[in-house]
């Protein structure tokens, strides 16, 4: 994918976090029992970082004792975190910061070894299946020894709401073939109009991007949404 191309999808995302923020962050549903069961193996007083972390959901699920990393890219969405995150069973400050995931020297932003690096939701939006394995690689980098980092997309090709809300690539000036397979663009309509770019992760990429990081998959289960089909998630730990 052309440079200028990932640029032009990565700004479209960053846009409508930035200015959706409230309106997406208050249609999240009360819980999300994939992302409970995966973090139900964090242990008290483990290291977390949060990578593309939005309204810091993740934070209010681990246990007690907790050292909480969240970074984004979307200011307007660490601010809703800031505001919003219930944390005083950690222990300690959660930490935000803001990073753009396809900047190559985010790790620096967050240094340290970590118990459970979290991917969630976050991944699906990153344009180009290079940047997407360089930055799994990156977060199996900054994986403790025994540490678990857990993986989260959507599957929306097989939610009919969401694929009604697809889109053409015309809407934004690009034609198919400045794209990859799997790539899709989907609107939003609450509180506003918005444009999302996302690509399909599934069960065979997820592999792929596993093993060539260097990791094992542990856990692989779908949750989440009313037929519990929404989310693919995967807990993975260095090989």
């Amino acid at each position: 994918m052309r440079e200028e191309v990932i640029n032009l999808l990565n700004d479209l995302n960053r846009t409508f976090y930035d200015e959706l923020a409230e309106a997406f962050a208050a249609s999240r549903g009360t819980s999300e029992p994939g992302l409970v069961r995966a973090l139900a193996q964090a242990q008290p007083g483990a290291r977390v970082l949060d990578l593309g972390c939005g309204q810091g959901r993740v934070a209010g699920l681990l246990p007690a004792g907790c050292e909480y990393v969240g970074m984004d890219f979307s200011s307007e969405m660490l601010a809703i975190a800031e505001r919003a995150a219930n944390t005083s069973h950690l222990g300690s400050t959660p930490r935000f910061v803001i990073g753009d995931l396809l900047d190559p020297a985010w790790p620096t932003l967050v240094p340290g070894r970590y118990d459970w690096v979290v991917l969630r939701a976050v991944l699906h939006h990153i344009p180009g299946a290079e940047n997407r394995q360089a930055i799994v690689n990156r977060a199996a980098g900054c994986l403790a020894p025994q540490g678990r980092l857990l993986l989260a997309n959507w599957q929306f090709l097989e939610i009919e709401r969401l694929r009604r809300r697809l889109l053409p690539w015309d809407v934004t000036g690009l034609l198919p073939d400045d794209v990859e397979p799997g790539d899709y663009l989907l609107n939003w309509q609450r509180e506003g109009y918005g444009i999302r770019y996302v690509h399909l992760i599934d069960e065979d990429e997820t592999t792929t991007l596993t093993t060539s990081a260097g990791l094992t998959i542990e856990t692989l289960f779908r949750a989440d949404g009313h037929h519990n089909n929404l989310t693919l998630y995967a807990v993975m730990r260095i090989t």
